[in-house]
């Protein structure tokens, strides 16, 4: 239904919509303020009663505290005429539990410093509130009954409380103290576990909104009373709906506003409509386009200086970024993950997830690479592994095998001319399986390092090869550089001074091995004809020699003319 309504209708429910939206939020903010003020004053209003009958309640509990303490001091003349104060007055040896058939609930352990009160439980629903005071005189208890009518009468005065509040007095064991308004029966059998009272007894005095002791809602502020040992909880409390009563007028009124601005938006929306609507259309031609893939230029919106002219003005600068973001992409999809990207601002989404999106897929590249080297250096330590395993297998295995066989050649009946020729080929054997086991892992690099197993491995050259070698090794046997590092450093030397000596042509060649604090060096120049870099491939070993520093995050150059070719190696140590 919806989509049949054209552009012009629809911006016209959606101004009526978004104005009635406004309107419902400001009532309802309006409405909200109103109730939380009106709770404050009549939480505030409570509060300030509450206050009022504490000071009130407390004067007359120290009235009859002090007037104790005169007796204490005149004690012969009061029990002979205990006087309007006190009920009862007499010494004890020991506390009793009841006086006069009224429970005291004390004990010698309740007893404070000097006086002690506490309220007692009466037997007559109408008797007053009565307290006991307890002192100790001499060995003896001093206990005295006085009553405080006071107290109910300071609580049955209401101003402040309406037609339904009420104040009344709870004890700590959650019990009334003072009569109820509305509940005839002894106030010590109502219990009042209300979220006021356990409140005000954990010290947490306030006023909030919460069910009473009759399950009505109402506003209660309460505060804990302490005096000498008494321990009451007084609350202030007056009836939800009495209290809130003038939102109801308010809540009446607002409804008939809302219909008179209803009736108002409808014509003032239908009007403006008609005006937005037209340039609104042409934009819409521009959006068409954009999500064809078209980003054309967006021409000039009639000069117009308003809102619309700022929209078109919005989607000019939109076309600009998207034809930038374009670019960017195409950088990012042809692998330069160096390419330059601003976000149109902190908001720009699109902008964000390019960048993020270029940072994983260099993420990915970095992660491959690292997974491709470790690939190849895994391959090349199991290669490592089985050329030693091999010369082991060479050296202890076959080596044995032939030097038993020379010594019964030796011990055998035989022609002279035929032992002499047998022991010569035999001799030649040992040496080409001596000299295999030592090209495949050359004792001397697993002992002393790549320095001296260079030095081993060019002597050898030296002796077979008519080549002036110069080699200086700065490297120290006691080097505490790992292990791979020594192989790939005699691996590369191994295949960079079999390339110079087959291809090179050279008479002459130059081989250096340093140790630096962070890496290790080797260099090797010949004099030789050199090669072409573009035309190198993976027969000549330059490949095998690339991945081998790439693995041990190294770096080498190869410089190669017809003069001669030059190959520096750096391998990091730390």
């Amino acid at each position: 239904m919806l989509k049949r309504i054209n552009i012009g209708n629809k911006l016209a429910l959606i101004m009526i919509a978004l104005s009635l939206t406004v309107i419902a939020l400001l009532s309802m903010l309006f409405y909200v303020q109103f109730d939380t003020a009106l709770k404050e004053r009549v939480l505030l209003q409570l509060s300030s009663v509450k206050q009022l009958k504490i000071v009130q309640i407390k004067a007359e509990l120290t009235d009859r505290l002090y007037a104790f303490q005169d007796a204490a001091k005149n004690l012969d003349d009061v029990m002979a005429e205990p006087g309007e104060v006190f009920s009862h007055i007499q010494l004890y040896d020991t506390i009793p539990s009841k006086i006069n058939g009224l429970v005291l609930g004390i004990t010698e352990a309740d007893l404070l410093p000097e006086i002690t009160m506490a309220d007692v439980t009466p037997t007559d629903i109408n008797q007053e509130i009565t307290i006991a005071l307890v002192t100790r005189f001499g060995d003896q208890y001093l206990i005295a009954l006085a009553e405080v009518p006071e107290v109910q009468d300071i609580l049955l005065e209401r101003t402040g409380l309406g037609q339904t509040g009420e104040s009344y007095i709870v004890g700590n064991d959650f019990n009334l103290r003072t009569k109820s308004r509305f509940y005839t029966q002894n106030p010590r059998t109502v219990q009042v576990k209300t979220k006021g009272v356990e409140r005000a007894l954990n010290d947490e005095p306030g006023e909030d909104l919460f069910p009473d002791y009759r399950g009505m809602e109402v506003f209660s502020s309460y505060e804990k009373i302490e005096l000498n040992g008494i321990t009451w909880v007084i609350l202030s409390e007056i009836n939800h709906q009495e209290a809130l009563f003038p939102l109801k007028k308010l809540r009446s009124n607002l409804i008939y506003i809302l219909i008179l601005v209803i009736i108002f938006l409808f014509a003032a929306s239908y009007f403006l409509s008609r005006m937005i609507v037209r340039p609104i259309v042409n934009m819409e031609k521009h959006l068409m386009d954009m999500s064809k893939g078209i980003l054309d230029d967006v021409p000039a919106s009639e000069n117009r200086k308003d809102e619309i002219g700022r929209m078109f003005s919005a989607l000019e600068r939109l076309v600009s970024a998207l034809q930038e973001t374009v670019v960017f992409a195409g950088e990012i999809g042809s692998g330069n993950f160096n390419a330059q990207y601003k976000p149109l601002s902190e908001d720009d989404k699109m902008g964000t997830a390019l960048i993020q999106m270029k940072e994983k897929l260099r993420e990915f590249k970095e992660n491959e690479e690292r997974l491709l080297k470790e690939n190849q250096r895994s391959i090349l330590n199991g290669e490592e592994k089985e050329r030693s395993r091999l010369s082991r297998e060479m050296h202890d295995g076959l080596g044995p095998l032939l030097t038993t066989l020379r010594m019964n050649i030796q011990a055998a009946d035989l022609n002279e001319k035929t032992k002499k020729e047998l022991l010569l080929r035999l001799d030649e054997t040992i040496g080409e399986v001596r000299r295999m086991s030592n090209n495949l892992m050359p004792n001397v690099l697993v002992d002393f390092g790549a320095g001296e197993a260079i030095g081993n491995l060019l002597k050898q050259i030296n002796e077979n090869f008519p080549i002036k070698i110069m080699y200086k090794n700065d490297m120290s046997v006691e080097s505490d550089i790992e292990d791979n590092i020594h192989i790939s450093l005699y691996r590369i030397a191994q295949e960079s001074i079999n390339n110079a000596i087959k291809h090179s042509k050279a008479t002459e060649l130059k081989v250096s091995m340093s140790e630096f604090d962070d890496h290790v060096g080797f260099f090797i120049s010949d004099n030789g004809v050199g090669f072409k870099m573009d035309q190198a491939t993976s027969g000549n070993g330059i490949k095998n020699m690339r991945e081998r520093v790439k693995i041990v995050n190294g770096t080498i150059d190869i410089h190669s003319s017809r003069r001669g070719t030059t190959i520096e190696v750096e391998i990091p140590t730390k």
